[in-house]
């Protein structure tokens, strides 16, 4: 069943689509849209997120997480820093906005950490208060800074967005994902940036993050860094 935040979309023709100067961002897999970047009928880009290409055999998946997506998009709309719904195409895809920028590195946060950490404190409040918890912006990817140094969120794929009082129960939890991956940051570019009690708070959260099983935990120095910061003072 087609979203809501999609029903309410203006129609754009596959064939219009197609038409248009499609550039492949990511080539999708058996279970995910394959996602292009195309110029819109309105003059702005658009990024395309296409499931025709996916096997017969998972496509239903794929549309249902396609879709699934989408509707955490819609409950994010007219918030700053986040993908905007453009279109619908037909029951395999749809657009949103393409957002300017490149992915967060390691030069981003050197030159501003505390700007950066609290736009993207900023990003996660916002989103939680309309109820959608991102779940992977540990990926860097997902993080994009433009050329004025303003963050953008992206790519909510592993996002949910639990109702009821599943929100209740799961709410604090899905929320400590996400602010979790500020303090990765800091940690790992900017570790004398942070204060005391984030230095503590990330040091806390290494046991919960070993817990999350969705994603891999690496410690590419961190918490030898963080444990200095404090030491130092």
């Amino acid at each position: 069943m087609e979203p809501r935040a999609l029903r309410g979309l203006p129609a754009w023709p596959r064939q219009a689509d197609e038409e248009a100067s499609r550039h492949l961002l990511s080539r999708g897999s058996r279970f995910k849209p394959a996602v292009f970047a195309a110029p819109g009928p309105d003059g702005t880009n658009w990024v395309i997120k296409d499931c025709a290409g996916v096997p017969a055999w998972s496509r239903p998946l794929a549309r249902w997480l396609m879709r699934r997506e989408a509707a955490l998009l819609g409950r994010l709309d007219g918030l700053d820093g986040f993908p905007r719904l453009v279109a619908r195409i037909d029951a395999n895809a749809y657009a949103c906005s393409l957002l300017a920028g490149e992915p967060l590195d390691r030069p981003h946060v050197e030159a501003d950490p505390r700007g950066l950490a609290t736009q993207l404190r900023e990003r996660v409040a916002a989103m939680h208060a309309r109820g959608v918890y991102h779940l992977d912006l540990r990926q860097r990817q997902n993080l994009l800074v433009d050329a004025d140094g303003r963050l953008r969120v992206i790519d909510f794929g592993a996002g949910a967005a639990p109702r009821g009082p599943l929100r209740w129960v799961l709410g604090p939890v899905l929320a400590r994902v996400d602010r979790q991956a500020i303090l990765k940051y800091l940690a790992r570019w900017a570790p004398q940036a942070m204060s005391e009690a984030e230095a503590r708070a990330y040091l806390r959260s290494r046991f919960w993050r070993r817990l999350w099983i969705f994603s891999p935990f690496h410690d590419h120095g961190e918490g030898a860094a963080v444990r200095r910061r404090l030491r130092d003072g």
